[in-house]
């Protein structure tokens, strides 16, 4: 499966490059468009032209961009892809609360409304999980890179089809049953993001290979995880949840993945829940957590609208 990736503005562009930091990104050979800020009523044009040469066999696109800029061809991009029959995943910066931003944060709202009828998804970036640190915007790339993480575990989880011989333990995702599991029926879904890793050897294991991995800690992962999600106050209960886990191969071999250890913990966290597990070559392992909210179950969200409207 082929992906289309598009940033937009500052806030998009760099999400999108730090995503294709990532050599398992880069090596899916995604159809990449970055528009440039001048000229925006022609960009999609030209994205659209750029598409229909080189995105014949795109599946689903991952549109990157700050939900605050009131000119942005967000909704023409979206609105001309749907029209092409694929599947759309937004990811989207939403403002920090400052005085001075307000107008942002209602623009946010009325970009998310101008979009919901064209996007399967809305994956959430909320600035606001770090307005408390002092300067905040000086931690804009470290957030931008672990919300790139994220998402090449999400690409990472749906490109590797099939098992390592003799084992039942490893399991990808297919990108329908993503997309599913990540929007609803009649309206998008809104996701938050969490993820946590650790290294499975310590410094001597670097040093001499054939020192053993240690002991494999679901539970501390999974609850350190859910300290980091992306979306402000997000409730403990979701509709859905999708996990991607990505363990040396060693783990999967030893059968040391608990899988229902897994959906236990998250299915006290949401609804329904489904997990891909698939190995890498690193000392590490990692999880990502996406939870999909309705609209009204996030109260950030609820937030901007109420802005939005007290403007009315």
């Amino acid at each position: 499966m082929k992906h289309l990736f598009i940033g937009i503005g500052n806030a998009g562009g760099a999400i999108l490059d730090a995503l294709l930091e990532y050599k398992e990104v880069r090596r899916a050979k995604p159809v990449v468009i970055k528009p440039k800020r001048e000229e925006k009523s022609g960009n999609v044009d030209k994205i659209e032209a750029k598409f229909k040469t080189q995105g014949k066999s795109v599946d689903s696109a991952f549109l990157f961009a700050g939900l605050s800029d009131s000119n942005n061809i967000m909704p023409r991009i979206a609105e001309m892809l749907t029209g092409l029959n694929k599947k759309i995943f937004l990811v989207g910066v939403l403002p920090a609360n400052r005085k001075e931003k307000r107008e942002e944060i209602i623009n946010a709202y009325y970009s998310m409304e101008k979009l919901k009828e064209h996007v399967n998804s809305f994956i959430i970036v909320d600035n606001q999980r770090i307005a408390h640190l002092p300067n905040f915007e000086d931690f804009y790339p470290g957030y931008n890179r672990y919300i790139a993480s994220c998402l090449a575990d999400v690409l990472t989880g749906t490109s590797r089809p099939g098992s390592i011989p003799g084992s039942e333990m490893q399991s990808s995702m297919l990108m329908d049953e993503v997309v599913k599991s990540l929007s609803f029926d009649n309206e998008p879904g809104y996701v938050a993001l969490s993820r946590a890793s650790e290294l499975t050897k310590g410094l001597w294991g670097y040093i001499v290979p054939f020192l053993g991995h240690k002991p494999l800690d679901l539970g501390t992962l999974l609850r350190v995880s859910l300290e980091k999600l992306s979306v402000s106050d997000a409730p403990i209960g979701s509709e859905k949840s999708v996990s991607f886990l990505q363990v040396p191969k060693y783990y999967i071999r030893s059968k040391s993945v608990d899988r229902e250890q897994i959906e236990e913990f998250m299915l006290s966290h949401s609804k329904e829940c489904h997990l891909a597990v698939s190995t890498t070559k690193r000392n590490i392992v990692a999880i990502t957590n996406l939870f999909t909210y309705k609209f009204d179950q996030l109260e950030r969200l609820r937030e901007i609208r109420g802005l939005a409207y007290e403007r009315v």
